[in-house]
């Protein structure tokens, strides 16, 4: 095994530690990655490699083909830093809930000063 790959829930810090200590002693020991997407983006939109020296647990950076921004009420970037909520765009989001446009017009969003792309709102995660 060279690749460990995880995602869904929250990543503890503890969890990671305990996890680097418990295959230190392979010659090779597996790189362990943390995912996140929701479903609407295919599963995976971000990934972080986490190391034994992380002090911290984050998302990551988006993958290829994927865009993520941190917007404000007014759908518009804030700055590295402030609060904001998610929204992921890209060649792998979904282009809207099967049968659901009313679901669909609310979750997916057009902010064509950003990209000319639809992104998903993340601010109220969508039902099952």
């Amino acid at each position: 095994m060279r690749t460990v790959i995880i995602g869904g829930e929250e990543v503890h810090l503890e969890k990671v530690q305990h996890w680097h200590h418990c295959v230190a002693h392979l010659s090779q020991p597996p790189q362990l990655f943390n995912s996140y997407g929701p479903t609407e983006a295919t599963v995976v939109t971000t990934l972080e490699r986490l190391t034994p020296t992380n002090t911290a647990v984050s998302i990551g950076k988006p993958i290829s083909n994927a865009q993520v921004y941190v917007l404000d009420q007014n759908q518009q970037p804030v700055p590295i830093g402030v609060p904001g909520e998610l929204h992921i765009g890209g060649a792998g989001l979904a282009r809207g809930y099967w049968q659901r446009p009313e679901l669909t017009n609310e979750k997916f969003i057009n902010i064509p000063t950003i990209l000319s792309d639809f992104l998903l709102d993340l601010e109220n995660p969508s039902p099952n």
